[in-house]
């Protein structure tokens, strides 16, 4: 069976907006309206790793009035814990404590205002860095698997602690199991390469079962210093290859 899983990190404006804007629907947002046009066409399956809190915002602040919306959506539509704030490699060297409250307050967040089955059992910690006693905390929270950057043959890298030569494994497109985690490769991160070359980069992947790809939410506005003004035709352009391919869209979660 072929697949691709997509994921977004650095996700929390949207749902300032949708707060400040008082929406009818989460999906009159154009953020949530461009990945429920994606869905209705290709059957993308969208996981949203979230930030606890921006500038003037934080997720206790977010309406449970769209409880239901998000509960009816969750088979396509999932959220999930990222990191508290946006900052560098937050969890590099912290300690259980830390992590186990940020990923529990964050997935108790999720589960109020958008109910338990929008809430994914795993996710990307933002920079992939931890420490053995935070993937502790992170398996406490029933965090089942972590996505992550290994690299390339040429430029390895490592994620969360994982050693050679399982980080070779994970790299070349393998799932590996470590202490009752599940452990995968990010593949592709869209906002990095051009719209016209990533086709060419997933052609490069073909050969693979299975394809993980991701992008970051600021791209997609228009004040953001990166503006990308074609993010929603570059993973659009993604997921045709990846379709008319024979891949199929799933969570990591079912995957595992």
């Amino acid at each position: 069976m072929k697949t691709f899983c997509f994921t977004v990190d650095d996700n929390i404006r949207f749902l300032k907006e949708i707060t400040e804007n008082r929406y009818k629907s989460i999906f009159e947002h154009p953020y949530l309206a461009m990945y429920k046009r994606l869905h209705e066409k290709y059957g993308l399956k969208v996981q949203l790793n979230m930030f606890y809190c921006t500038s003037g915002f934080d997720l206790s602040l977010m309406s449970d009035s769209y409880y239901s919306e998000w509960e009816e959506n969750s088979d396509w539509l999932k959220l999930s814990f990222h990191s508290e704030y946006e900052n560098l490699r937050p969890y590099e060297f912290s300690g259980y404590n830390e992590v186990y409250e940020h990923c529990k307050t964050v997935q108790e967040q999720i589960i109020r205002f958008a109910s338990k089955k929008a809430l994914a059992e795993t996710t990307t910690i933002h920079f992939c860095r931890t420490t053995e006693e935070g993937l502790k905390a992170l398996k406490d929270n029933n965090v089942k698997g972590l996505l992550g950057l290994f690299g390339t043959e040429s430029e390895p890298r490592s994620s969360y602690g994982i050693k050679e030569p399982t980080a070779t494994q994970i790299r070349n497109g393998n799932t590996v199991n470590e202490n009752g985690i599940a452990f995968a490769p990010i593949d592709i991160v869209m906002n990095i390469f051009s719209k016209e070359s990533i086709q060419s980069q997933l052609s490069n992947l073909s050969y693979r079962e299975h394809i993980w790809v991701m992008i970051h939410e600021q791209y997609f506005y228009k004040d953001y210093k990166s503006y990308q003004p074609d993010f929603e035709e570059k993973i659009a352009s993604a997921f045709s290859y990846l379709s008319n391919n024979g891949y199929k869209s799933y969570f990591f979660q079912n995957l595992i």
